[in-house]
Formats: C-alpha cells, sequence, structure tokens
C-alpha cells in the first residue's frame, strides 16, 4: 500500500465523518418540524457542507481506486468547505461555532495538497 492511498482513506474517513456531521444536523432540524429547505437553506451552510463534504469522499475514494481525476475532485470539496468557515465568520458567527470548520479546514486542505502531489501509479 503506497502513500497515496493512505492519504486518500485519511480524507475518506475525515469526509464521510464531515458528512455525517452535517446530515445529522439536518435530520435534527427536521425532526423538530422544520421544513427541509430550512434546514438546508437558511443559513446555506449546512447546504453548502453536505455538498463540499460528498465531493471531498468521492475525491477521496476515486483516488483510492488509482483513478485519475480524483485529487481535484477532493481538491473543489476541498475549497467549497474552506469557504465555509469564511462564510460563517463574514455573517458575524460567533468565532467558537466556525473555529472547529477552520481547524478542519486546515487539515483538508493539507490532506488534498498531499494527494494532488503525490503521483498514483500506473495500473
Amino acid at each position: 500500500m503506497n502513500i497515496r492511498i493512505l492519504v486518500g482513506v485519511a480524507l475518506a474517513f475525515l469526509s464521510g465523518w464531515l458528512l455525517w456531521q452535517g446530515l445529522s444536523a439536518v435530520m435534527m432540524i427536521t425532526s423538530r418540524g422544520s421544513p427541509l429547505s430550512d434546514a438546508l437553506l437558511q443559513p446555506p451552510t449546512s447546504l453548502v457542507r453536505i455538498v463540499a463534504a460528498c465531493l471531498v469522499l468521492l475525491g477521496a475514494l476515486v483516488a483510492v481506486a488509482q483513478r485519475p481525476g480524483g485529487a481535484w475532485l477532493a481538491a473543489i470539496g476541498t475549497v467549497l468547505f474552506a469557504l465555509l468557515p469564511i462564510m460563517m465568520a463574514a455573517t458575524g458567527t460567533a468565532s467558537r461555532l466556525w473555529a472547529d470548520e477552520a481547524v478542519v479546514s486546515v487539515v483538508l486542505i493539507a490532506l488534498t495538497a498531499a494527494l494532488c502531489v503525490i503521483k498514483r501509479r500506473k495500473a
């Protein structure tokens, strides 16, 4: 097993965890009687988080499968996720609410950069 596969697996686990967090928050909001549109779009951070985590997860799985394009797909999701704490800070949200996303964004950026730099093996 090479380093690229290990980085892809780590990225897949992290993005899967982020996806679960986003989905569980939406499920909690809808279980309290709010419509799905409100849970996703009021504010749109839930939707951005879910879409970004899906893209990173899909890109990581493609990279683990040693197929081309996985790193760049994960990079698109990482950029979207990195925009999340910026959007939250710009709307005036308390820093304790977006600080975790900022730290996770740094980790995602590091793993995605490693995925983009390490060459995949030819099959």
